[in-house]
Formats: C-alpha cells, structure tokens, sequence
C-alpha cells in the first residue's frame, strides 16, 4: 500500500469518527426544565462529623448510596421546622417509592446543638415520621457544611457566644437540599411565601422535580 492511500485511509477514518460524536452529541437527551436550582455539575461536601439521634456517628459515609433531602432547623423553631416537617412527611411515602436504584431518606440538621441533643431529636422527629433522621454537631461543623449546601443560620438575640442558654432563636434557610448518592449536593428546593407568610418549599413542585432529577442522573 503506497503512501498516498495510508493518508487517504487515515484521513477517512477521521472524518468518520468526528462525524460519530458529532451524531451522539445530537442523540443526547437534554437536561430537563426543573422549578428546582439544579446544579449542572453536583458540588461535593466537605468531610464532616456529626452526631444522630441514636447516637451514632453520622459522616459523609451514610449519604452515600441513597438520595437525602435534607433541612436545616431546630427543636424549638416556632413555625417553619415544623411545617416543612409535616410537609416532607405527608409525601415522603409517594417520594420514596419512585423507580430509583437507590432508596431515600429524610434529615432534620439542628443547627441548635446547645438544646438539641440526640434524646430531645430522636424524640422530635419521631413525632412526625419514625424513618427520618436528625443530626447535629458543634457549630464549627455545622457551619462548614451548611455553607457547602448553601445554606446559612444565625443565633439570634443570645448572649452567650457558645450557644448555651435557653431563651433565644435561630434564623435559618428554610430550603430543602437534595444530596445525591455519591454525597454531593445535587438540588436545591427555594421556599415560597410573601410578607407574613411561612416561606415553605412547595410539595407539589418538590414532588414533580424529584423524580426528573434522580432518573436523569441515574441514566447518565
């Protein structure tokens, strides 16, 4: 074979290749519309250490092979802990039983650890279902992975600056996040409500994403 058709055959071969990605760049299934913020590259969590309401260790690790929905909140909230709550609850059977390879489960994150112990949560979130879990931990791993969710809370009107007391309140995010399987943060569920209103993330949009989004990551 001379030369001139090795370059031939090679140039051909090229031509053929570029056109087959360009033909599976075309096949690709877009990304589906979602009321959800939904990270188009799911952020990883930093390494993390906090304490369940059975006393067991709660790290990295029990986010991992599962889908979470995870918020953020305290015992002593006066409206919107226990309003998400009853929320998450009442769809978390409909949730659960999507067709997902991997299972789903529900976390209250105290970020109120100076009342919030692992008796007073396993107490609390037991009123609302059995399944869920709730964890927490001192404020500086708190505060870690909170930012890393995009999520923030603030001790309000407490003189103490480690957190101890009893009279005071605790402002925080009221979203609901999604972690994915692999640990990272995959969806972030925005409250709604106006002026004097409960700001609540929405059942019905919640329970319209959750499946679009954990069946598109799971055919990637």
């Amino acid at each position: 074979m001379t030369l001139r058709w090795q370059w031939l055959i090679l140039v051909g071969l090229l031509a053929l290749a570029a056109g087959l990605g360009v033909a599976l760049q075309r096949e690709a299934p877009a990304r589906p519309l979602v009321s959800a913020l939904w990270l188009e590259n799911p952020r990883p969590l930093p390494p993390f250490e906090l304490v369940s309401q059975s006393k067991g260790q709660f790290t990295n690790e029990q986010l991992e092979g599962r889908w979470t929905l995870l918020f953020m909140g305290f015992t002593a909230c006066p409206d919107v802990c226990p309003t998400t709550l009853s929320d998450l609850a009442r769809v978390y059977d409909t949730l659960r039983v999507e067709l997902t390879e991997a299972p789903l489960q529900v976390v209250l994150m105290s970020v109120d650890p100076g009342r919030d112990s692992p008796d007073r949560l396993a107490s609390y979130i037991r009123f609302f279902n059995p399944e869920f879990k709730a964890i927490t931990g001192d404020h500086g791993q708190l505060y870690q992975l909170s930012q890393a969710l995009g999520l923030v809370y603030q001790l309000v009107d407490n003189p103490n600056g480690d957190g101890s007391g009893e009279d005071y309140l605790v402002d925080h995010s009221a979203d609901i996040v999604l972690i994915n399987p692999d640990g990272e943060l995959e969806a972030i569920f925005r409250p709604e409500g106006g002026v004097g209103e409960i700001r609540r993330v929405s059942m019905a949009r919640l329970k319209a994403d959750y499946p679009v989004i954990t069946t598109y990551r799971g055919n990637e």
